[in-house]
């Protein structure tokens, strides 16, 4: 959304902006930053393109700005399209307040899961209005495609300890979605094979935690629409980014027209490997990452993954410019 200056070398630190998936919705996660001019573009923006495409009746605008919006498990179950379009306005509107207020400055924007679409968006890859199409996009194939129910589960689980388990439990449509952390693996399928997943895994007393979630992202069960969805992303202008985008998916930056219209895409049934993805970042010398919404998501990951670096959610809970300014201060020094 800005210009970024080239990222420098030596000894300052290099910063990472993260803009977490679907977990990111907070009901009234930006009241106290609705009036900041950034954050109202953004909301009525959304809002905006979103009521001339149709599809929902809940406006953004509402569920961001007032704490009695409805949770994210009512929210997903009754108006999935409205989650979807919340999560991504709220990372959106948070990163171009961190992104303001940074300096040092931010050098790198990596994406989580659907989290993507909001990174190629603060990167100027992709516009707003493109990112509202999208998820529009998105919402119609996921409707057309009748989908079992499925959802994720999170978990303690180390990923060889997830496979093993899969195997004893012959659990054949389960699979690993996401390897977040050393200690945190989440995996996708069905809701009954994950409901005795979830039995297992507690008797043995691991953490396990069903995610608010309206299928089984990052399973194959979602390859017809992913394909169809990368289909329709050839026709969309991309411009060259004016942040390096890293995708959980990948320890690469996506440079190319290509890689990033792979990058809009990957969340559907793609795995993660966020864990392998922070470490090639460390190695490339990236030693400061900023979690970009309003819960402290990937910043948790984060420094589980990469104690010796600098971790910081500053958005975390509705807080003001002020404080957010007080926060940055101490991550970026």
């Amino acid at each position: 959304m800005r210009k970024d200056p080239q990222a420098p070398t030596g000894g300052t630190p290099r910063a990472v902006l993260m803009c977490p998936g679907q977990g990111a919705y907070l009901p009234g996660a930006l009241r106290h930053l609705s009036e900041v001019p950034s954050v109202s573009r953004v909301l009525r923006t959304v809002d905006a393109h979103g009521s001339a495409l149709g599809g929902t009746r809940t406006p953004v605008g509402r569920l961001l700005t007032d704490a009695a919006a409805p949770e994210p498990g009512h929210l997903v179950r009754s108006d999935p399209l409205a989650f979807d379009l919340a999560t991504y306005a709220a990372v959106v509107a948070s990163a171009t307040v961190l992104l303001d207020l940074a300096a040092p400055p931010v050098h790198a924007v990596l994406g989580h899961s659907v989290g993507d679409l909001a990174a190629l968006t603060v990167a100027g890859v992709i516009s707003l209005e493109q990112g509202v199409r999208l998820l529009h996009v998105r919402d119609r194939l996921l409707r057309d495609a009748a989908l079992p129910a499925a959802g994720l589960l999170a978990t303690d689980l180390t990923p060889e300890l997830a496979t093993d388990l899969l195997g004893a439990e012959d659990l054949p449509q389960v699979r690993i979605a996401a390897r977040n952390a050393p200690g945190q693996t989440v995996l996708a399928g069905p809701d009954d094979q994950l409901a005795a997943l979830l039995r297992t895994a507690r008797a043995l007393g691991r953490r396990a935690t069903v995610l608010t979630s309206r299928t089984a992202y990052h399973h194959p069960l979602l390859t017809e629409v992913h394909r169809t969805f990368r289909r329709l992303l050839r026709a969309q202008p991309v411009a060259p980014p004016t942040l390096p985008v890293y995708t959980a998916t990948t320890s690469r930056a996506a440079r190319t027209p290509a890689q990033l219209r792979t990058a809009a895409a990957a969340h559907l049934c793609e795995p993660l490997a966020f864990h392998r993805t922070l470490r090639a970042l460390r190695l490339a010398g990236f030693t400061t990452y900023l979690d970009s919404g309003p819960r402290a998501l990937l910043s948790t990951l984060a420094r589980a993954g990469l104690p010796d670096c600098t971790t910081a959610a500053p958005s975390r809970t509705p807080v003001g410019v002020d404080r957010i300014r007080h926060r940055l201060t101490a991550a970026l020094g």
